[in-house]
């Protein structure tokens, strides 16, 4: 597809294409693998546990020398001696005798089951046991959790706390993983001021730049540049030869439309970029461009704030996601039931700020523009609104993307 309008699905897949051919992998130490999108299956190379354990303390015993036990009438066995986690038993139960065994510690063959130590008299020598127990009641087989060669985690899975203690659990003390996504953060404008510093005359300070750096980073990306850019073409130029250079990833935010002061395409089309497309047919943000500068794909975002936020949603997260090979932080249009009206026209697609909540959305009434960043506190998604419908009443159905 040529470059020109393009609506965001098509977009999205014009951007798949490039940034799923740039896949790397990296090598990761679990410690520091939090975050990271693991580039390979990962595989079980034993069975854990390794053997049958004790899930309680009690009593291993056959479940055979129980089958008359009660209240009124104990089994009593020969305890013939005691197992804690990290020690294993050297003999084989008979029948008639119990061996006492803590929690984790391997149960000794012979045994069956394991009596909790609380329907026993607590015994040493010998234990009377006052309740009857069938084979393989709290008994954990070896392979319980997993087997050797079982797939533990899918390559593609971003790793959470939850996964790490998998792998750890598995003996992996390093994982592969895909490359972070270097990324540079252009913010034009010479009415942009650094926070902390005195704001000029017509001045305001840059919000875009450190929301994309933020955002990119918590969508797995290495944050390599991050400058503000002065409204000056060959200032412009300079910036971006350096950036392609460093970066997979260029996203730039400003300069996007046609006033006498927006630059970036002028700037990149000197330097030799091809655009993918150079128009989004939706709101906000529709001058949005995406284009590849020698090998690095960039995005020419707003310089609204929230016209920038939506986009980095829409597009910028698709990239990362390609690049990563990581499906779960793609963005993915789910549907939902609005919970408050809404009423306004629009003649393209637009996409608004919402809190959602087991599918309910709820759209706030005020501070919706696209200037506007500070009404995105709370937000959790975004909501898509069709061209041509001018009224969504209360319990009808919208699409949205989590963010």
């Amino acid at each position: 597809m040529a470059a020109g309008k393009v609506t965001v699905k098509e977009a999205q897949e014009l951007i798949r294409r490039v940034a799923a051919k740039k896949q790397e992998t990296d090598e990761a130490v679990l410690w520091e693998a939090g975050g990271r999108v693991l580039a390979e299956d990962l595989r079980a190379r034993f069975s854990h546990p390794p053997f049958p354990r004790s899930p309680l303390d009690g009593y291993a015993v056959q479940a055979q020398d129980l089958k008359d036990a009660g209240p009124d009438g104990p089994a009593c066995l020969q305890v013939t001696e005691k197992v804690c986690a990290g020690q294993c038993s050297k003999r084989r139960l008979k029948p008639g005798e119990a061996v006492r065994i803590m929690t984790g510690a391997p149960i000794p063959a012979g045994a069956d089951t394991v009596v909790r130590q609380e329907d026993t008299d607590y015994g040493e020598r010998e234990v009377r046991i006052y309740k009857r127990q069938d084979a393989y009641d709290n008994y954990c087989p070896e392979g319980e959790d997993f087997r050797e060669g079982d797939v533990l985690i899918q390559q593609g899975a971003r790793m959470d706390a939850v996964r790490i203690g998998i792998a750890a659990s598995a003996g992996y003390s390093r994982i592969r993983v895909r490359k972070k996504v270097r990324t540079a953060v252009l913010s034009t404008g010479t009415e942009l001021c650094a926070p902390g510093m005195p704001l000029g005359e017509g001045q305001i300070y840059d919000s875009s730049l450190y929301l994309i750096a933020e955002r990119v980073r918590e969508l797995g990306g290495e944050l390599v540049m991050a400058e503000r850019v002065p409204d000056e073409e060959q200032a412009l130029r300079a910036y971006l030869r350096r950036a392609k250079t460093c970066a997979d990833l260029v996203v730039t935010t400003g300069g996007v439309s046609v006033g006498e002061k927006d630059l970036v395409r002028k700037a990149l089309e000197q330097e030799g970029a091809r655009f993918l497309f150079d128009r989004v047919l939706v709101k906000p943000g529709s001058p949005t461009t995406a284009s590849i500068l020698g090998t690095t794909l960039v995005f020419s975002l707003s310089g609204n704030p929230f016209a920038a936020a939506v986009h980095l949603e829409l597009l910028v997260r698709t990239a990362t996601a390609s690049f990563l090979g990581c499906e779960e932080t793609a963005p993915s249009e789910k549907e939902g039931i609005l919970i408050s009206e809404f009423q306004r026209p629009c003649r393209t697609d637009r996409w608004i700020r919402g809190r959602e909540e087991s599918g309910r959305i709820w759209i706030p009434e005020t501070k919706e523009k696209s200037g506007i960043l500070s009404s995105m506190e709370g937000c959790s998604c975004l909501v898509k609104i069709e061209k041509d419908r001018e009224r969504i009443a209360k319990g009808e159905k919208v699409w949205y993307i989590r963010i």
